[in-house]
């Protein structure tokens, strides 16, 4: 196929409708155990790879207190997650709560325990509740008119 082909979107399968996507998008968090965090700071933007779950609400982490993720995080405590691979982008935008293990409630969620840097078991780790209030997800080209599947902490569809 043509590059000029490919521009037009000639070849791409139908776009997802946002129902398909939030779905697509549940799934991922769902499954995902890992995602890239970026975080703002001061000299520069920071982006780590950090093993992941999805509690329902939130996509939790959990990274040494001391790196430098935690550093900005407390500078401006707002991040971007990435999901995914260049073919099946998710990026999720919000607030991040940093949370000691000891700090923890008691009814937090068992799927905790799957982080594979968990602060119940390292010392000086802590998690990293990220809050979904945007939420983007394309495929292709032809998918990124509509990636916006959640603004403002709602899904869209």
């Amino acid at each position: 196929m043509s590059v000029t082909g490919t521009a037009r979107g000639v070849g791409l399968p139908p776009a997802r409708d946002l129902g398909r996507r939030r779905a697509d998008v549940l799934e991922r968090l769902a499954t995902d155990r890992h995602a890239w965090l970026a975080t703002g700071g001061t000299p520069d933007a920071h982006l780590v790879p950090l093993g992941c779950v999805w509690d329902g609400v939130h996509l939790v982490m959990a990274t040494q207190e001391r790196h430098r993720t935690v550093r900005n995080l407390r500078g401006h405590g707002f991040a971007r997650a990435a999901l995914g691979s260049p073919a099946d982008v998710v990026l999720i935008d919000g607030p991040v709560e940093i949370v000691p293990y000891p700090e923890l409630p008691a009814d937090a969620p068992a799927i905790l325990a799957e982080l594979p840097v968990n602060p119940s078991r390292v010392p000086g780790c802590v998690y990293l509740f990220l809050t979904p209030r945007r939420v983007l997800a394309w495929r292709h080209r032809g998918e990124i008119p509509g990636r916006t599947v959640m603004k403002d902490g709602r899904w869209l569809a």
